[in-house]
């Protein structure tokens, strides 16, 4: 008995290396069984059935009635015509089910294989993006944009972990024309993995664009950590003179340095943390910039950055490159000096273009880059007005409900500014000691040392009606709303954000309206916009931003510097400023365009008090300026 069962046990293992190794060895098993199926019938045949034919032509007999039943009328006799239906059966099980599974089961196989998307694409000169995330779409969407050149931004490859769960199915749902999707290319693999990157042939890439993997939970730990180790694998595979340019996005500032220690290759690193920060810290000071944030940074049908070669306007100055624009803003002057980027923002009037130089523009389309005549020279305004800047707080005190890895850079920039005191309040249902820990950690504390900066901690759930109202929110001069990363996901952090922002909502509308504080609110996903963006507040929905500089910076490097000094709180920056009495009437763009060049400005656009935000508008434009209209504008850094 036990040896009869050992040889079943054999015998079944030998078949499941068999049927297991594939189709090859799955058809030659197949073919094994009908051949002896087929000589058994012809034995059979040759012993009860005699007839005048030899035992090779029973054989062929047999193995025609196993491999095609039309044969089965024409035999004679019953022990021939009794196994002749018994092969016919065995034939339709054997020969026709057996085989036609085996090849179903290859096709598909073969079929799944490249859905997976594991062959290795054959572009050269093209962009990667490497991994799936709330990224990749609005950054894609960018690339791929109209007025993108194509010489730019060829061929798009990008690599996910599977891109039969999700990736796939958003590609098509994306309103994209063939030509855009044909663009496009999709491969399944790891991004830590370094033989997996050879499937989007980064090493003939012209650009690698790495976003973080994730902003929630255990995620947020370590996005950076696997962003150096794809550089680490960028790093051990540059094997030609020219690395394709890399940028990446890190969840932590101080990370940087790192990051270039890493990679020897261009590399370009937006810190979201310190991005977001920026953007939170001057809303702060002027309510309002958002809306101009968001119209340079999200809005997709609002005019973008553009750099073009000035190549005309060589010694000439920059009060006539800023004057005979006709149909852009003309913002700065991009130069590169000694192998770094400056950009020279709102320069002054009198500013000289050398020879390699870029002017920056702020235009809808590329063709809209025209001039007057060069060679004309530029009459100033006889009397300018100065536009009047808002009043900076002294003090201001200032809400936090969340908490998050853009708090910690959001309070270093509180601390950096030395105009403003800021006395701020924390409310999470984080432990205070957890979010102390943090704190000290990133600004090398002890235990026992004081903080640079003036908090209220608080341990409370923020959604409650009564923990807000212990607050008394109208004390407060800003109530910023951040999206938890303690949740799961982003569409739980937003649903959690949205409650809290309805029960501060109701409070605020029972009071003073004179005395409401400024509201931020953070979210992650764009579609959760609609439920906050009312009862003048502010909308911030970082995913998008973020996602906007990566492609904008993957586009053109040389716009980092920009974004650089674009939020920052010294130097060239974008502000709101007032018209004067003297303005406040109806007056042409190009008239407020003088004023501002008198003020080493450039006029971006203009915000109605409904919200209505206008960038890049055209100089014959009428505008009704009231006491109430905020112009932006880019403020030069001599000012």
């Amino acid at each position: 008995m036990s040896l009869r069962s050992g040889t079943v046990g054999r015998l079944k293992y030998w078949l499941e290396r068999m049927l297991g190794g594939g189709a090859l060895l799955q058809l030659l098993l197949a073919w094994g069984v009908v051949v002896a199926v087929a000589v058994l019938g012809g034995l059979l045949v040759f012993v009860f059935a005699r007839s005048d034919a030899g035992i090779a032509e029973e054989l062929w007999w047999s193995f025609l009635r196993l491999t095609d039943p039309g044969y089965l009328g024409d035999d004679e006799g019953t022990s021939r015509r009794i196994i002749s239906t018994l092969l016919t059966v065995a034939g339709y099980v054997l020969f026709m089910g057996t085989l036609v599974a085996i090849m179903t089961q290859w096709l598909f196989r073969q079929m799944r294989q490249f859905e997976l998307g594991q062959t290795p694409v054959s572009f050269r000169q093209h962009t990667v993006i490497l991994g799936w995330t709330s990224r990749s779409i609005p950054v894609v969407n960018e690339l791929i944009h109209p007025e993108v050149p194509a010489t730019l931004v060829n061929r798009i490859a990008v690599l996910a972990d599977n891109i039969t769960e999700g990736p796939s199915e958003e590609v098509l749902a994306q309103p994209w024309s063939t030509k855009q999707r044909r663009r496009v290319v999709l491969r399944s693999g790891s991004l830590l993995n370094p033989d997996h990157l050879q499937r989007v042939a980064i090493q003939q890439a012209q650009t690698i664009i790495v976003p973080s993997r994730g902003n929630f939970a255990e995620q947020t730990l370590s996005a950076d950590a696997d962003a150096i180790k794809v550089l680490l694998s960028l790093q051990a595979r540059q094997l030609t003179n020219l690395p394709p340019r890399v940028i990446i996005e890190l969840q932590d500032a101080q990370k940087i340095a790192i990051a270039r220690h890493t990679y020897s290759g261009p590399l370009e690193v937006v810190a979201s943390d310190l991005l977001i920060a920026r953007i939170l810290m001057r809303s702060t000071l002027y309510p309002g910039l958002s809306g101009a944030v968001n119209a340079l940074l999200v809005d997709a049908d609002q005019p973008q950055f553009i750099p073009a070669t000035a190549a005309n306007f060589v010694g000439k100055k920059w009060q006539q490159v800023y004057a005979s624009a006709l149909y852009v803003t003309p913002c700065g002057v991009l130069r590169e000096e000694n192998g770094e980027q400056y950009s020279y923002l709102a320069p002054p009037a009198d500013f000289i273009l050398k020879a390699g130089d870029e002017i920056l523009y702020l235009a809808g389309r590329v063709r809209d880059i025209q001039h007057r005549n060069s060679s004309a020279t530029h009459k100033p305004i006889a009397t300018p007005q100065l536009l009047l800047t808002p009043p900076r707080p002294r003090q201001s005190k200032v809400l936090l409900l969340g908490w998050n890895n853009r708090v910690p850079a959001l309070l270093e920039q509180f601390i950096a500014d030395q105009r403003t005191e800021f006395a701020v309040t924390s409310v999470s249902t984080s432990s205070i000691d957890e979010r102390q820990r943090k704190l000290q950690q990133r600004w090398g504390l002890n235990a026992d040392d004081e903080m640079p900066l003036q908090i209220n901690w608080r341990e409370a759930d923020y959604t409650l009606e009564a923990v807000l109202k212990e607050l008394k929110l109208h004390q407060y001069d800003a109530v910023m709303l951040f999206s938890s990363d303690r949740l799961g996901t982003g569409e739980e952090a937003d649903a959690r954000s949205i409650v809290a922002f309805m029960v501060l909502d109701y409070l605020l509308a029972q009071g003073n309206p004179d005395l409401r504080p400024h509201i931020m609110v953070e979210l992650h996903d764009p579609s959760n916009e609609a439920y906050v963006d009312h009862s003048h507040n502010e909308v911030l929905v970082s995913s998008v931003v973020v996602s906007h500089v990566l492609a904008q910076v993957a586009v053109y490097p040389q716009l980092h510097t920009v974004y650089e000094q674009l939020l920052s709180s010294e130097g060239a920056r974008m502000g709101i400023r007032y018209a004067p009495p003297a303005l406040q009437r109806s007056v042409t763009i190009a008239e407020l365009r003088e004023h501002a060049l008198a003020q080493q400005a450039v006029l971006l656009g203009y915000q109605q008090p409904d919200g209505r935000t206008v960038m890049n508008p055209p100089l014959n434009e009428q505008v009704n300026v009231t006491a109430n209209t905020q112009l932006i504008v880019l403020q030069g850094a001599q000012v």
